[in-house]
């Protein structure tokens, strides 16, 4: 389907068919610049930092540090404290 963006505000928009948006959990959508294509996908409610594309290079970069260094590795029981407790406050999973 070819769509012609039109001048909104300040901004650009496009219309989408009700038949691609009627069903989607949510009306919030993700718009993401890949090289020469606009990507136009739906939010979901688990989108969060591990889909950002430096995600991958950050743990990457952390393994081999890991790797390099193993003695400079700890226990969580050994570096746990207060502040990530409050941190973590909230957080599924984390200290309530």
């Amino acid at each position: 389907m070819q769509k012609k963006l039109f001048k909104h505000g300040g901004s650009y928009a496009v219309d989408l068919p009700v038949s691609f948006v009627r069903d989607l959990p949510s009306k919030t959508v993700v718009v993401e610049k890949d090289r020469e294509k606009i990507v136009i996908v739906p939010k979901r409610e688990l989108d969060n930092i591990e889909q950002e594309p430096e995600f991958g290079a950050f743990v990457a970069a952390l393994l081999h540090d890991a790797m390099k260094r193993p003695a400079k590795l700890r226990g969580v029981k050994d570096v746990w404290d207060k502040e990530w407790d409050e941190l973590l406050k909230g957080v599924p999973g984390g200290k309530d």
